[in-house]
């Protein structure tokens, strides 16, 4: 899916070089909605710690950036906010991705994991938003991404779940104080998608793609470009009218009950 991106690039840039942060955006579905985003053309900014995050800007073409720091720390956010800013006609949007995994019984569970998947998730999360509200112009928009853990109960992973949960409680919170002053927040809850997360899970041995498949109704994995998809829909204009959101994107596995036909 990627490649269809980069060959209607051009054809898709009709929102202006307005610009936008994405945090977590050298990996994963952080990658895939940076792509899809400067195919849309807009002025993308990455924020991540891996070292390689300016090549992974580069990567998108002219006009891009990166910001090697901690999520956890708003001065680095604030940053990647100023230059995204300068890039573009401004800031447009912040998408804040960043976030970890780490899977284990709740009994004995280290409480350092605890604090960890915690700050990256979900109080990263919170001082992205701080650190961008001041740069986002009244028809701004913020997207967290949460999971469908953030309502479904998946064993062994409480900090996970607690994490995304989290994120729910907050899109709705900064949704209310922040629409008066035209600056719409949302989420997109992923189900499984084809990232070193999910591969690192089922190497784990805690998980098979099997097991993945039987619970998703459109019976494929997803990929990272379709959460750029549903990122590029909520900043833009076509979603005006949408605060307080949290959009599944999971091939309906949020939506399941029973099939139509017994199998």
């Amino acid at each position: 899916m990627t490649a269809v991106h980069d060959e209607v690039g051009s054809a898709r840039a009709t929102t202006g070089a307005r610009g936008v942060v994405v945090t977590g955006g050298a990996r994963g579905i952080g990658k895939g909605i940076a792509q899809v985003l400067a195919a849309d053309g807009y002025a993308v900014v990455l924020v991540d710690v891996a070292q390689d995050a300016p090549d992974v800007a580069a990567s998108l073409g002219g006009g891009h950036d990166a910001v090697v720091g901690d999520v956890c720390d708003g001065d680095v956010v604030a940053e990647a906010c100023r230059r995204a800013a300068e890039l573009g006609d401004g800031l447009r949007a912040a998408v804040f991705n960043a976030g970890v995994t780490s899977p284990g019984e709740t009994e004995g569970y280290p409480l350092a994991e605890w604090d960890r998947v915690l700050d990256v998730n979900l109080r990263a999360v919170f001082v992205g938003a701080q650190a961008a509200r001041p740069f986002l112009a009244e028809d701004g928009s913020m997207v967290m991404l949460s999971s469908i853990s953030a309502s479904q109960g998946f064993g062994a992973r409480a900090s996970y779940c607690a994490s995304k949960a989290g994120v729910d409680g907050l899109v709705r919170s900064l949704a209310m104080e922040w629409a008066p002053a035209g600056v719409r927040v949302n989420a997109i809850a992923p189900g499984t998608f084809s990232t070193e997360m999910q591969r690192s899970m089922v190497e784990s041995g805690r998980v098979t793609l099997d097991r993945y498949l039987e619970r998703i109704p459109m019976n494929r994995i997803g990929e990272p470009t379709e959460i750029g998809d549903a990122v590029s829909f909520l900043v833009s204009p076509r979603a005006s009218y949408i605060t307080g959101v949290v959009l599944p994107v999971d091939g309906g596995w949020a939506a399941g009950g029973l099939p139509a036909t017994p199998g």
